[in-house]
């Protein structure tokens, strides 16, 4: 029987500005630097509270078994800590391609955060929220809090948020394949080995809100290693370069690039593999509030 409360939230992708990979801990966790911003591309998540049932429904993809999938573990995750005797039903409307490097499974399991953390009788503290999100992926803490920018260390859980950035037209292009993170993190380790670290010089914080600064310092360490695996990635970033972007980068680990125009963003791109898409978005100006549906 249900509850009859329930809420949705637009969950949206995000790309990144700027990743470093820094030290590897001895857990096996690599130290990351990152500049995030989110993007208007979203899912749809709704969530409603169910005494009888953990379940969960995603249209538009196939994501894998429900006990794998990251907003589900985010809602088991959420009740267990509250210590809340309920049930749920997860709906996602999925429109963030998979395993493109846009945090769409990130942001669906951030989106089951901010519903139920909404919906609860003892919500969470921000600072729990953290720490639950940053037990589930790198950039579900960035995906859960409230900012539409934010530069992160470590695992994503250390955070200073920003304000949206100028508005400017995004491409999104988004190869007919994607790339395992756990494969991408090993080719950047076999680069790597026996080689000396050398730490990035810090980013500063005036500089991460004027695109022609950002266009100095986005960098993507996964990008050469990826586009050595994936040569068709490096025809997709030419494209965006030849077409005028102001910045074209890898997002993530792949396998999506996307590119920053001033002036507008071309329809079509040269010398794309067969089966590439083209999503044209733009930045977030705001995080989309949760909408209570009853």
């Amino acid at each position: 029987m249900t509850t009859g409360t329930a809420a949705r939230v637009d969950a949206q992708a995000k790309i990144n500005l700027s990743l470093r990979i820094l030290a590897r801990e001895t857990t096996g966790f690599h130290q990351l630097e990152t500049l995030f911003a989110r993007i208007d591309l979203a899912d749809t998540v709704e969530v409603a509270l169910d005494t009888s049932q953990r379940d969960i429904v995603v249209e538009g993809a196939d994501v894998g078994p429900p006990e794998q999938n990251l907003a589900y573990r985010a809602a088991v995750g959420f009740i267990t800590a509250t210590r809340w005797e309920t049930g749920f039903r997860i709906r996602i409307v999925k429109r963030i391609p998979v395993g493109g490097g846009l945090g769409g499974g990130s942001a669906d399991a951030g989106g089951v955060l901010r519903i139920l953390n909404t919906l609860a009788p003892r919500p969470l503290s921000p600072a729990a929220m953290m720490t639950l999100a940053v037990r589930l992926g790198a950039d579900i803490p960035f995906l859960t809090v409230e900012a539409p920018a934010a530069l992160a260390w470590g695992r994503g859980e250390r955070m200073l948020a920003l304000p949206p950035l100028p508005p400017r037209d995004l491409v999104l292009v988004v190869p007919p394949f994607g790339v395992n993170t756990a494969e991408a993190f090993g080719w950047v380790a076999a680069q790597r080995e026996g080689r000396p670290i050398i730490a990035p010089a810090p980013l500063v914080a005036d500089d991460l809100t004027r695109w022609e600064r950002i266009a100095r310092l986005a960098d993507n360490d996964f990008e050469p290693v990826v586009v050595e695996h994936h040569p068709a990635i490096g025809n997709c970033l030419w494209a965006l370069r030849v077409s005028g972007a102001l910045i074209a980068r890898l997002s993530g680990s792949g396998s999506t690039v996307y590119g920053v125009f001033d002036g507008g963003a071309p329809a079509t791109l040269p010398g794309l593999p067969d089966g590439t898409r083209i999503i044209h978005s733009g930045f977030a100006t705001r995080v989309a509030p949760v909408e209570r549906l009853g």
